[in-house]
C-alpha cells in the first residue's frame, strides 16, 4: 500500500522539529520521497526489541555511552544532523505501545530539543552523573536523549538511549555514520542524510552465511547455559530506584604491557577482563581458589556479518558462558584457565547463535503477552557478566578531523543481584563500568570490588 506523501507539509513539519537549513530540508525529503518506509506512522517491533522490552523486569532498559572531544562542537549543526539521524531511524522518535498481541513503535512528533539537551557546566562529573540517572519512559516520544556538555573548551557527548533500539554494536554504527555525517556537513556543506536505514531483522545475521551452513545455524535450539550461584553480596535484592555508576581506568601504557603479556600466553583482552573480573569477585567475596564459576560473556554476531552497512540499527547481540573449573591461586593462573575455556568455546561455528531460533519462534507463534510469560520461566537472566564494547575507532569517530580523547560506556542499570561489567578501550587506555539500581553499601561494594579489578589488570603488566 502506497503512503500519500505532502511534500510542503513534511517541510513544514522538518521545519517544526528544527531544522534551520533549507537545503538539508530539501535532500530529506527526497531521501524520504525514495525511502517509502520512513514514512510509516506504526513500525513491527523486531525480535530483539521484544526480548530488550521484557528485560525490564531485570534492569531500567537504557543504554549509556559518552565520547568527549577537545573543542567545541558547533550546536546548531550538531542539531540539524541530530534531526537527519531521528528522521532515518524513526523508532527513536516514537513511542512503546506494549500491546498484548503484538507491540509496536508508534512514530511521534517531536522537536529536536526533545533530544539533545545543551549546557555549559562547571562541574562536568555532575553534569555527566545527573544526565546517566535519568530514564526515558516508554511512553516517550523520543527513545534517545544526547546532553551536549561544554567545559572548559571541550565538548562531552553524553547519550541514552532505549536499549530495545540498539546495543553497543549498533551504537558504533549509529556514531559512526553520525561523526561523518557531521564532519562533511561543517567541511563541506554535504546534507548529513547518509544513515543507515536498513532492515532491523534478527534474522539478517545470516544474510552472509553459506545457505547449508544458515539452514544448520537456525536449528541451534538450545542455549543450555551453566548453573551457577555466586552473587556479589549485595545489601539486598530489593528493586530500588538510584542509578549508580562505578567505573575504573587503566592507563595506555600499563594496559599495553597487560595486552602484550596476555598475548604471550595465547590470551586475548577479552579473557583478560574475564579474569580480572572473576578475581575481584573472589577477592570480594572470600571465594576459595579451587572453586569453580561461570561467567556469561556478551558476544557481537556482527562476527558472522561479512558486511554490516546494510543493516538498520539495531540488537545484534548473544551471550557465551565462560565456566571455569577452578578460580586459580592468583590472575595468572585464573587468565590461564579462563582462555583455554575461550578458546574451546570458539571452536563452536555457531558461536552465539544458540537459542535464538527458539526465542523467534516462541514469538512468532504466540500473542506477546503469552510468550513473554513463557519465555521469562525458561530465560535466565546471568547475574554475573561481562560486555567489551572494545576498542575506539578514533578516526571513526572525528567529528570535523578532531577525534575523541576519551570515552565511556556504562551500560543498563541492572536491578539486583545482576552484575554486569561494561568496558571499552579507547587511545589503549581501559575503561570499565557497572551501572546498577542500588544504594550507597552497594555503590561502596562496587568501589571494593573495581579496585580488586584494577589491581588485578595491573599485577598483569
Amino acid at each position: 500500500m502506497s503512503i500519500k506523501f505532502d511534500k510542503e507539509k513534511e517541510k513544514l513539519s522538518l521545519k517544526n522539529k528544527g531544522i534551520t537549513d533549507d537545503k538539508v530540508i530539501k535532500d530529506l525529503i527526497t531521501l524520504k520521497e525514495n525511502t517509502p518506509h520512513l514514512l510509516k506512522s506504526k513500525i513491527p517491533c523486531e525480535m530483539y526489541d521484544k526480548i530488550n522490552l521484557m528485560c525490564r523486569k531485570y534492569m531500567d532498559r537504557m543504554a549509556r555511552f559518552e565520547v568527549d572531544y577537545d573543542f567545541i562542537v558547533d550546536e546548531k549543526s550538531f542539531k540539524n544532523v541530530a534531526i537527519c539521524f531521528l528522521e532515518c531511524a524513526p523508532f527513536m522518535h516514537s513511542k512503546v505501545i506494549n500491546h498484548p498481541v503484538n507491540p509496536y513503535w508508534k512514530v511521534c512528533d517531536y522537536h529536536i530539543d526533545d533530544t539533545v539537551i545543551v549546557k555549559a557546566v562547571d562541574d562536568i562529573k555532575k553534569a555527566r552523573e545527573e544526565f546517566f540517572s535519568q530514564s526515558i519512559p516508554l511512553s516517550s516520544n523520543v527513545q534517545i536523549r544526547i546532553g551536549l556538555f561544554y567545559c572548559e573548551n571541550k565538548t562531552y557527548i553524553c547519550f541514552i538511549w532505549n536499549h530495545m533500539g540498539f546495543d553497543g554494536g549498533g551504537y558504533k554504527a549509529f556514531w559512526t555514520d553520525f561523526c561523518q555525517n557531521y564532519s562533511e556537513y561543517v567541511l563541506y556543506g554535504k546534507s548529513p542524510v547518509n544513515f543507515s536505514t536498513g532492515l532491523r531483522n534478527y534474522d539478517r545475521i545470516y544474510k552472509d552465511m553459506e545457505p547449508d551452513f544458515a539452514k544448520k545455524a537456525k536449528k541451534q535450539l538450545a542455549n543450555v547455559s551453566p548453573k551457577d550461584k555466586h552473587i556479589l553480596p549485595f545489601e539486598n535484592r530489593n528493586k530500588e530506584e538510584n542509578v549508580i555508576i562505578v567505573s575504573r581506568e587503566v592507563s595506555e601504557g600499563t594496559f599495553s604491557k597487560v595486552i602484550e603479556k596476555a598475548k604471550s600466553v595465547g590470551a586475548t583482552v577479552n579473557d583478560v577482563l574475564l579474569s580480572a573480573y572473576i578475581n575481584a569477585f573472589g577477592k570480594v567475596t572470600g571465594m576459595r581458589d579451587d572453586e569453580g564459576i561461570s561467567v556469561a560473556c556478551a558476544t557481537d554476531l556482527r562476527r558472522h556479518l561479512k558486511d554490516s552497512t546494510d543493516i538498520g540499527y539495531t540488537n545484534h547481540v548473544s551471550f557465551i558462558h565462560c565456566a571455569i573449573e577452578s578460580k586459580g591461586k592468583d590472575i595468572r593462573e585464573t587468565l590461564n584457565n579462563v582462555s583455554a575455556k575461550t578458546k574451546e568455546l570458539k571452536k563452536d561455528p555457531y558461536i552465539g547463535l544458540h537459542g535464538i531460533p527458539l526465542l523467534n519462534f516462541a514469538y512468532k507463534s504466540m500473542f506477546y503477552i503469552q510468550a513473554e510469560a513463557i519465555v521469562k520461566l525458561f530465560y535466565k537472566n546471568p547475574t554475573l557478566s561481562v560486555s567489551n564494547v572494545g576498542a575506539i575507532n578514533t578516526n571513526a569517530f572525528s567529528l570535523a578531523n578532531n577525534p575523541p580523547f576519551s570515552a565511556f560506556v556504562a551500560g543498563a542499570a541492572k536491578n539486583k543481584p545482576c552484575a554486569v561489567m561494561t568496558a571499552l578501550t579507547i587511545n589503549g587506555k581501559l575503561n570499565a563500568s557497572m551501572c546498577l539500581r542500588g544504594n550507597e553499601n552497594d555503590k561502596e561494594l562496587l568501589e571494593r570490588f573495581f579496585t580488586e579489578f584494577k589491581k588485578s589488570i595491573e599485577s598483569l603488566a
